[in-house]
């Protein structure tokens, strides 16, 4: 008979124990909440899968999912969850370093002991940002043909060509155009061959050239939707 009070009281403890954690458990009975989780699955209907969780919606700001990511995770009361955003592991993502290869269609020019090539490039995702600066040396060779510079990574074999600027100062400043084409890891420059014409116009069935079959316009832009 001593023994039952205690018994009764082991017995309650437990059951608010074991009803303690199933409420920790139980989002209709704590709440929203949020924790981080890893990812690691990243899944063509745009959601993923984290800490054996699968199939959690992402928000339009966590875009470039990786598997790894240690993402925000936030959960309603009814338990539907949502992936806001990574946590950032590094202060920026870095620019890196690297030399390109700089060749040409017939003979290679030769960079020399007193000239200088450098590249760096910004990886996010699968977005590379990357620059080059060529500086020639007295003991630069400059070969023949037309030039090629490598890029860090070969381009997407997604039909699309990528342009970005050049800028080329010889006695005077020289400004055109950089193009890298698809499934590729050669980029090269491009001037206007003479000074003349140097006006512009929208471009229409006829300017600047009337088009027919055959004919391929490239274009290239960054921007940001509303």
């Amino acid at each position: 008979m001593t023994q039952a009070p205690r018994i009764n009281r082991d017995l309650v403890t437990g059951l608010k124990g074991l009803a303690k954690r199933a409420g920790e458990q139980a989002p209709s009975v704590r709440g929203a909440d949020w924790r981080l989780a890893t990812v690691t699955a990243v899944n063509s209907d745009g959601t993923v899968d984290a800490d054996g969780i699968p199939g959690i919606r992402r928000t339009e700001f966590y875009r470039n999912a990786l598997v790894g990511d240690v993402i925000i995770l936030t959960q309603a009361s009814s338990g539907n969850l949502l992936a806001l955003g990574r946590t950032l592991s590094v202060p920026d993502v870095p620019w890196v370093p690297y030399t390109p290869a700089w060749t040409a269609a017939t003979t290679n020019p030769v960079i020399g002991a007193n000239g200088t090539l450098t590249g760096r490039y910004q990886l996010f995702g699968k977005t590379c940002h990357v620059s080059i600066r060529l500086v020639t040396g007295s003991s630069t060779t400059y070969g023949s043909g037309t030039y090629q510079f490598s890029s860090p990574f070969p381009s997407a074999n997604d039909i699309v060509e990528y342009m970005g600027s050049a800028r080329l100062t010889a006695g005077s400043t020289y400004i055109g155009q950089s193009l890298l084409p698809a499934n590729s890891s050669s980029m090269n420059a491009t001037f206007p061959a003479s000074a003349t014409p140097a006006t512009a116009a929208n471009m229409s069935p006829t300017a600047p050239a009337t088009l027919a079959s055959g004919h391929i316009l490239r274009l290239s832009l960054t921007y940001q939707i509303a």
